[in-house]
């Protein structure tokens, strides 16, 4: 089922988002994150990626 803009994230999927984006920040490559997670780097790549 897809999201809605307008639904809001649980709280631990907003603190897991919170994360990767200060792990990016702070110059952890998303393969690298995806590998420890251990998900397709994908997946790191879409949460990162400016919404249209």
């Amino acid at each position: 089922m897809a999201k809605k803009k307008s639904e809001k994230l649980e709280p631990l999927e907003e603190i897991k988002r919170l994360l990767v984006l200060g792990l990016v920040n702070q110059g952890v490559k998303g393969k690298d994150i995806a590998a420890v997670l251990d998900v397709d780097p994908a997946i790191i790549s879409r949460l990162l990626s400016p919404k249209k």
